[in-house]
């Protein structure tokens, strides 16, 4: 047999066939090891019969010819699969299987059900501690190797350490059931093929929009090059701007290795000199000609890597480190002009202000209440400036509405004087804190359940309940004096619950809309969109949570 056995047992085919082809368990775990992080071409895959026993077939550069006996397996959607990490697993596992169909129906992930948990450290070779197991990982095995990828060390060791991380997965997964809430874990799980799909899917890209864009960034950054040069310094040296600025009379604090001055973002923007403005501008005008724009020069289709976020359960995306893929949930919005629906129109839908509907109703505020219970427009059509939530924050706080959104986004996403400071972009704290507390007099239920909320995070190190029961664990942050970090856990404290409801929604939306069989396209933040000209089961979405979040749709021919 070319197939390697892990266990306890007396290796035969009759063995394999018992346990792999005549009567598998209803319960596996599978590990999939690749060549490398970037290079996602699997060498191996391990299955797990039991805590004890696993089984390990190669892959890569040629196939076992076993494999072929367990497509059952592999195809049985009665046969639940147990994954760390199952997001990774079963996008990578079909490139080794090419013709194979693996059933992605009924799976758990170990690493989503120690989030749900609340554990701080989810990796399975920190996860695998608490069952008084030391595991061996891919950076141990490269190491003692000398290797730079799995290629580089020996078939055996790699087959060792796969069957390894096989039949600890699934001990853990025994270990974690117990406490897990069944209901809520199906619906992440749902979610993960779901992620998948939209990850390989790609989005179509106009390569004469891009070119454009190109050449306009090109002259912007050789613009505001000039203006650096006049003045002898390259902007993109942090060493040369910190000289130049504070030779110019700017006081800028040192950075950590003390040899030179703090030139970052945040910095920069409360320096006063238009000379921080100018480096700024550039760096924003490179960051979408190198990040951006350019990477994608010769590509018909971008890609992106959907992911769960592992502390507050959010969809998140990446590059995914490979040439053509791109982080499309931060892709700048006066660039996503450039990516084109296959069918002629996307269609998008988004929920109207979630996070504040959110946060009335955690707090019950009475005010927010009054204001989101009135009809959007008048009797003529026109926008009702009552039903205006950043309208009303404007007046009541005598500022306008520019800011006065500033001012809601900061609330809603921590609600601290550090977080209104980065939203409102002043350098004053006291000055933000008046804000803080002006917005508190304004809407006061809200503010005594912000309070509330980053108090709870203190005594507690976790977050008050989602909208769907999940606490999320917060994790101690220190300052550089070595003191706690209060005002990160107080900031995460108010955010988090609110944050992980949003993603709870969000997971339950793309669900509703996998199931009416929509072209899922993108999906970013609070918001979907479609390949497709589609309707949305609106008032599905609108009923998602026990708070109703309104589902706005409109269709356009480009992303937007």
């Amino acid at each position: 047999m070319s197939v390697r056995y892990f266990g306890r047992k007396q290796v035969s085919k009759e063995l394999f066939r018992q346990q792999l082809v005549e009567s598998p368990p209803p319960f596996v775990s599978i590990d999939v090891e690749t060549i490398s992080l970037k290079n996602k071409m699997p060498i191996g895959f391990a299955v797990a019969t039991s805590p004890e026993e696993a089984w390990y077939f190669q892959t890569f550069p040629e196939l076992d010819p076993e494999v072929e006996l367990i497509r059952p397996l592999l195809a049985d959607p009665a046969i639940k699969k147990v994954y760390q990490n199952a997001m990774f697993d079963i996008k990578v596992l079909p490139i080794g299987l090419a013709d194979f169909t693996v059933d992605d129906s009924n799976i758990a992930d170990t690493l989503v059900m120690a989030r749900m948990l609340g554990k701080a450290q989810v990796k399975l070779s920190e996860l695998s501690l608490e069952l008084g197991i030391v595991l061996t990982t891919a950076s141990d095995l490269m190491a003692e190797y000398g290797a730079k990828d799995m290629l580089g060390v020996p078939t055996e060791a790699v087959a060792a350490m796969c069957a390894s991380h096989a039949t600890t997965t699934l001990k853990l997964f025994y270990h974690l059931l117990p406490d897990i809430d069944t209901d809520y874990f199906n619906v992440e799980m749902a979610a993960i093929p779901i992620l998948v799909d939209m990850s390989q899917r790609g989005l179509k890209i106009d390569q004469a929009a891009r070119a454009y864009e190109e050449r306009r960034l090109e002259t912007e950054v050789a613009y505001y090059r000039a203006l650096c040069a006049e003045e002898d310094f390259n902007p993109g040296s942090p060493q040369q701007v910190g000289y130049i600025l504070a030779k110019r009379g700017n006081f800028l604090p040192l950075a950590k290795s003390k040899k030179q001055y703090k030139t970052d973002e945040k910095t920069l923007q409360f320096c006063d000199d238009p000379l921080a403005a100018i480096v700024l501008n550039y760096r924003e005008k490179n960051t979408l000609l190198t990040r951006y724009v350019r990477p994608l020069k010769g590509f018909d289709r971008v890609y992106t890597e959907y992911s769960l976020d592992t502390v507050i359960g959010r969809t998140t995306s990446s590059g995914g480190g490979e040439k053509g893929q791109t982080n499309l949930q931060n892709w700048p919005p006066e660039l996503r002009y450039i990516f084109m629906p296959d069918s002629g129109t996307f269609t998008h839908g988004d929920f109207s202000q979630e996070h504040l509907r959110i946060l009335m109703h955690f707090s019950g505020d009475r005010k927010m209440q009054e204001i989101y219970s009135l009809p959007r427009r008048l009797p003529d059509g026109q926008p009702n400036p009552d039903a205006d939530i950043h309208m009303i924050t404007a007046r009541g706080m005598n500022i306008t509405r520019d800011f006065a959104k500033r001012v809601n986004y900061g609330m809603q996403n921590g609600g601290t004087a550090k977080v209104m400071q980065n939203y409102a972009k002043i350098h004053n704290l006291q000055l933000c804190q008046s804000f803080v507390d002006g917005w508190f007099e304004l809407y006061r239920d809200a503010g005594e359940w912000i309070r509330g909320a980053q108090e709870y995070a203190i005594q507690n190190g976790k977050a008050l309940p989602t909208l769907f029961g999940r606490e999320v664990h917060i994790e101690e942050e220190w300052t550089k004096f070595g003191k706690l970090d209060l005002e990160a856990m107080k900031r995460k404290g108010s955010a988090y619950p609110i944050l992980g409801s949003d993603g709870e929604v969000m997971k339950r939306a793309l669900i509703i809309c996998e199931k009416a069989k929509l072209p899922l396209a993108i999906q970013v933040h609070d918001s979907i969109d479609c390949d497709g000209s589609i309707e949305f089961p609106v008032e599905q979405l609108e009923n998602i949570a026990p708070v109703h979040i309104p589902f706005q749709v409109q269709k356009n021919t480009r992303w937007h």
